[in-house]
């Protein structure tokens, strides 16, 4: 297998990398958290570097202290962290393994009238948006 990349990495590389599992909820996923690690070690392997500076996780098994839970906050953190003093050169990548929904579009912008979602762990706080996201 050859891979050619179209984008020239001329920057930094930054991954903020998010599984879910909600272990112990009604919602209970399996793999979402293997998912993640599937993808940083493809990262890993494609030239990102292993260290906070360039790479943040968010999963809910083994986080100490809920630092890295992929809760609403810690997420809308994590792309707060991924775009910070972003330039051109600069490669991004986000990556999410868990439940994702749709809801309502109270503005009007989407075709179907609903916004994509996902999930964070604590979502009976919240869904984040597709806009949000894209804000």
């Amino acid at each position: 297998f050859h891979h050619v990349s179209n984008v020239p990495a001329s920057g930094r590389r930054k991954a903020l990398l998010i599984g879910i599992n909600y272990k112990g909820t009604a919602a209970e996923l399996q793999g979402c958290v293997n998912d993640a690690n599937n993808i940083k070690n493809l990262l890993i392997d494609n030239g990102f570097k292993d260290d906070p500076a360039h790479m943040v996780m968010l999963v809910d098994e083994a986080a100490p202290n809920g630092k890295y839970l992929p809760t609403r906050m810690n997420i809308m953190r994590g792309f707060q962290w991924l775009v910070q003093g972003v330039s051109e050169g600069d490669v991004l990548f986000f990556h999410f393994s868990g439940h994702g929904s749709q809801v309502p579009d109270s503005a009007g912008m989407e075709e179907d009238g609903l916004n994509e979602t996902i999930l964070p762990l604590d979502y009976h706080k919240g869904q984040i948006t597709d806009d949000v996201i894209w804000a």
